[in-house]
């Protein structure tokens, strides 16, 4: 009786409404939530938006999610900010936080070195998707995975292999890093024999705490780092017993040098164990700039300035890294020295080298023949990046040319295709726009020829062989590359011999002109006409030709008619001078031209045709023949002429009082 009146007809429907209302926005807000709803738009493959100025992709692959590490989280899981009544949800998301689950790791990653540029927005710098990826976040005991140890190095030397972008913006202590890494006992054993329990990136530097070894929490720093190899090498004491006495480890471990002072960080090896021989005793006698030894009938200073170093890129490496054989215990350590060996540190650049032509030479004691210290210096070895380096950018060709010119040591090899290859190429477009206008992107010499492995043209391996040099070409001139690969010129072997023209054939190889030019343009034809003789022939003897000859270099040539890259047979439906396109290709230069215009036969010859044929026969034979008439007229008719005159002279008129005006000068009678 008392709950009666909540009853009532007008409460109840009052009720009821305010139920529909809650149930279908609660079930409206749960459809918007759900992972369908996202796919609808998101399964799209064309979706983009805009992310930090760039447009990216917005497609979500669910089959590639589905293997993920997070196939049984929502989309709402990470992105909670899409979570709004709204459909569909605003355009800007906040970022992805993944310490929202990942608590400890995004702490460690924030205090380290990679979180710390992160947060003050340093554009290299990686964030958790660069290194575990999207929506494709494997685990790293999965193969497949970003973070699985056997591809932890490549991961890493995305960014920290050399030339990439840490090697390049950061002042970073190591060098090669990942190079050093494959050629070290480490690296050998993941990749070689496959050992995953070998030591990789993170287990030395960590997983997300990384930091520099200056760092004193570092697990590399020189307090810690022994710390770090113990976790693997757990016999440390009685490995070192035979060079580090027992009781120190105990007495007085401060002054045991740390592991990194003898086995070089990265390129660890067994062999690879550091003398313990300082700098400074090195300089105690090398400082002295009359220091010298004689060699045969050469003096050689052996002085070393010490201002050299410093600025150099081996200026953390101690003298014993590069000069090895020494010995320790020899009152004058250097005396069973050898000369330097820079491949312990660059193995796989000094492979590229001993297969180049100059690697060979050296090989074979030839004195001429360059070495690393010829073009990179000795103490003084500077970044490729460095302007004052004498391997930087815009100083190649000269370095190049210093033997590569005229008068200069590479003269003197036989089979070289040019021997004044610094002239040449500094008077083309690649040398003007070096040196003319500072276009560092320009190709030099490394650039077509390759840094270490240069070969002549002739061997197959060589960067410029005709079968390589249109890729080689390519890595600048992308788009007309691939024209290129889909014309009828294109390079490939024939059964036949036929030769089919490279890039240097029509271009030369270091007197590049500006195509623009009419000294490439005037070229064009003799270029063409070097493999089609016949067709060149009777081109001159058509209107454009015979205009080109006397001069006019707007005619049409070659190329204005049959492309520069494209050239394909006529009958091909993309050639320009096929049927479909030939009105366009002539309405280039004939504005207006159409179907009846182009009918003209612009390399057609009386050989060709038996109409054209019996017209070119019937043409000369009336020419002849007027000619003919009309010269035996005018042999006719000159003997009467001069008889005729003479009469008129001996009749001269008589005097009658009348005067004579003479109508035409001389000339204007005998034209």
């Amino acid at each position: 009786m008392t709950y009666k009146h909540l009853f009532s007809p007008g409460r109840a429907i009052t009720i009821w409404l305010f139920l529909f209302l809650f149930i279908t926005s609660f079930t409206s807000l749960i459809h918007a939530q759900a992972d369908e709803d996202c796919m609808m738009c998101h399964e799209d493959r064309e979706l983009t938006g805009m992310l930090n100025g760039r447009t990216v992709s917005m497609f979500v692959d669910t089959s590639i999610f589905a293997h993920s590490v997070h196939h049984s989280n929502t989309c709402l899981s990470c992105h909670a900010d899409a979570a709004d009544e709204g459909f569909p949800h605003a355009d800007d998301l906040k970022p992805v936080n993944c310490g929202n689950c990942h608590t400890r790791e995004m702490t460690d990653n924030v205090r380290g070195v990679h979180g710390q540029a992160l947060l003050g927005n340093d554009p290299h710098a990686p964030s958790c998707k660069e290194c575990h990826g999207h929506h494709d976040v494997l685990h790293n005991s999965n193969t497949e995975s970003r973070t699985y140890k056997m591809n932890i190095p490549y991961l890493c030397g995305r960014c920290h292999k050399e030339g990439e972008v840490v090697a390049r913006v950061y002042d970073v202590s190591e060098h090669n890093i990942v190079e050093n890494y494959t050629q070290g006992i480490h690296g050998r054993g993941l990749f070689e024999s496959g050992l995953v329990v070998t030591a990789t990136c993170n287990d030395c530097h960590g997983n997300h705490l990384v930091l520099p070894h200056t760092s004193p929490n570092s697990s590399i720093s020189t307090n810690r780092i022994a710390g770090t190899c113990m976790k693997c090498h757990t016999r440390i004491e009685e490995a070192h017993k035979k060079v580090i006495k027992g009781e120190l480890w105990e007495k007085n471990p401060s002054i045991i040098p740390a592991c990194s002072s003898c086995h070089p960080p990265h390129i660890v090896d067994v062999p690879k164990i550091q003398a313990r021989i300082s700098d400074q005793a090195c300089m105690k006698c090398h400082k002295d700039e009359n220091l010298h030894k004689i060699v045969g009938a050469d003096t050689i200073s052996l002085f070393r300035d010490n201002t050299e170093l410093p600025n150099s890129v081996h200026k953390n490496i101690q003298c014993t890294e590069c000069h090895t054989a020494v010995t320790e215990h020899l009152e004058r350590p250097c005396s069973t020295n050898q000369p330097v060996d820079c491949s312990s540190c660059h193995a796989e650049v000094f492979d590229m080298y001993f297969e180049s032509g100059h690697g060979t030479a050296h090989y074979n004691n030839d004195t001429d023949a360059p070495y690393c210290t010829d073009c990179h210096g000795t103490h003084a070895t500077k970044s490729k990046y460095d302007d004052t380096s004498p391997v930087y950018r815009m100083a190649i060709p000269q370095l190049c040319g210093d033997c590569h010119r005229e008068d200069g040591l590479a003269s003197k090899v036989e089979g070289l295709h040019e021997n004044n290859a610094l002239s040449d190429y500094s008077s083309s477009v690649h040398g003007m726009g070096l040196t003319g206008k500072g276009l560092t992107v320009s190709a030099v010499c490394t650039d077509c020829h390759t840094s270490h492995m240069e070969l002549k043209m002739d061997d197959e391996r060589s960067s410029v062989h005709p079968a390589n040099v249109q890729e080689t070409c390519g890595t600048c001139h992308k788009g007309i590359y691939e024209t290129y690969l889909e014309s009828d010129h294109a390079y490939r072997t024939d059964p036949k011999g036929t030769e089919y023209p490279t890039c240097v054939k029509c271009h030369t190889a270091h007197q590049i002109s500006q195509v623009s030019q009419d000294k490439f343009m005037n070229e064009v034809t003799h270029q063409c006409g070097s493999c089609h003789e016949e067709t060149a022939k009777t081109y001159m003897q058509t209107y454009h030709g015979k205009a080109y000859q006397l001069g006019y270099f707007e005619s049409a040539r070659c190329s204005d008619c049959h492309g520069a890259h494209n050239v394909l047979k006529s009958d091909n439906p993309a050639s320009m001078t096929s049927e479909e396109n030939l009105v366009a290709t002539c309405g280039a230069c004939h504005v207006g031209a159409n179907k009846r215009f182009t009918g003209y036969l612009s390399h057609a010859t009386h050989k060709d045709d038996p109409k054209l044929r019996g017209a070119y026969i019937f043409m000369t034979t009336l020419l002849l023949a007027v000619f003919t008439f009309f010269g035996i007229h005018l042999m006719m008719w000159l003997p009467r002429s001069v008889k005729e005159r003479r009469k008129k002279k001996k009749e001269a008129p008589k005097e009658t009082g009348n005067l004579y005006y003479k109508r035409f000068s001389r000339n204007q009678r005998i034209t």
